[in-house]
């Protein structure tokens, strides 16, 4: 049973949905009633990912009791690392003092990166027979999104939360998942330059680049994401279920990624999944990308039901998806 706890951390600087109708002309009542957000906390100048990570991690150790020398492994799951060499999950563990013997490495996924994370940790424990991992997220999508538009910066928040896992014990058992890719569609989500398509800096013979304004800012089209969820995911969920011999009945709460929260009520009408058994927590936070699942399950833990199965069903960027079934105890 991997899943040990979870902890989070959210900036102090907070926004709510009138400050961000003033800046990206959405209205106020489609921001709270289709979108779901009412505030989001955002980074503040000065801080990065790793920053709010650290405190999500330090506060998971302490409740824990956890040593930060027992950490075998660190999973960091972003697309939006303080810088873009060396990886975030390096620079944590140094913050953190964990010992140089770990395995540290980032995972590039944004909204459906937990649930790949959660797999990819319980299978690195198991198979290098090592006993102890911190599973991380942070994704400051804030930082990548022009002000002014409605279709991102109405939407995101910025969040960072720990999983700690171990392979002997834990509260949390962890199903079979049910994987997808659909790479035809990556313009659906991107950020274009900056990588080795469009360098930022050009060969030390040639000119600086000049790029436009909407290619050095996160781009949505968030029609064709709609689409992509409502298309995609109700086969997923099916598929996920068929391979851990359970039906929707058998689900006591589904976590989806909380893309907004007209797309999670019109997701679950499609699965078949019932209202009162969705998980919601955009209205606090917004989309934090690779955190709203965590965040859900944090919650989860801390309440006094037992035991329980939650369905985690994580989309978005690439256009990829993932969804798991999580036994808690």
């Amino acid at each position: 049973m991997p899943i040990v706890a979870i902890a989070s951390a959210v900036p102090d600087r907070v926004e709510d949905a009138a400050a961000i109708a003033a800046v990206t002309g959405a209205k106020v009542d489609f921001i709270i009633d289709k979108v779901g957000l009412r505030e989001r906390h955002v980074l503040g100048p000065g801080e990065g990912g790793v920053d709010l990570a650290a405190t999500a991690c330090r506060r998971l150790l302490a409740a824990t009791g956890c040593e930060a020398g027992a950490v075998d492994l660190v999973v960091f799951v972003t697309q939006t690392p303080d810088y873009p060499i060396p990886h975030n999950s390096a620079l944590l563990a140094a913050r953190l003092g964990l010992p140089d013997s770990l395995a540290a490495y980032d995972l590039n996924l944004g909204c459906s990166g937990y649930v790949y994370g959660l797999s990819q940790v319980e299978h690195f424990l198991a198979g290098e027979g090592l006993e102890t991992a911190l599973l991380v997220t942070c994704d400051p999508y804030t930082r990548i999104v022009a002000p002014e538009d409605k279709a991102t910066n109405a939407l995101f928040g910025d969040a960072a939360t720990a999983t700690l896992m171990r392979r002997s014990s834990g509260r949390g058992t962890i199903g079979r998942a049910d994987f997808g890719t659909d790479g035809t569609s990556y313009k659906a989500l991107i950020r274009e330059a900056g990588g080795a398509m469009k360098p930022l800096i050009g060969a030390l013979d040639a000119a600086q680049p000049v790029y436009r304004r909407d290619e050095l800012r996160l781009r949505m089209n968030g029609r064709e994401v709609y689409n992509f969820v409502m298309d995609r995911m109700p086969a997923s969920v099916d598929a996920c279920l068929a391979k851990n011999r359970l039906t929707l009945a058998d689900i006591d709460l589904f976590a989806f990624h909380q893309g907004s929260r007209y797309m999670v009520e019109q997701l679950a009408a499609r699965v078949g999944a019932p209202e009162e058994k969705l998980l919601f927590n955009i209205e606090r936070y917004g989309n934090t990308v690779s955190s709203t699942i965590p965040l859900l399950l944090e919650e989860v833990l801390a309440g006094e039901r037992r035991p329980y199965r939650v369905l985690v069903c994580g989309f978005g960027v690439g256009l990829s998806w993932a969804t798991n079934v999580i036994a808690f105890d």
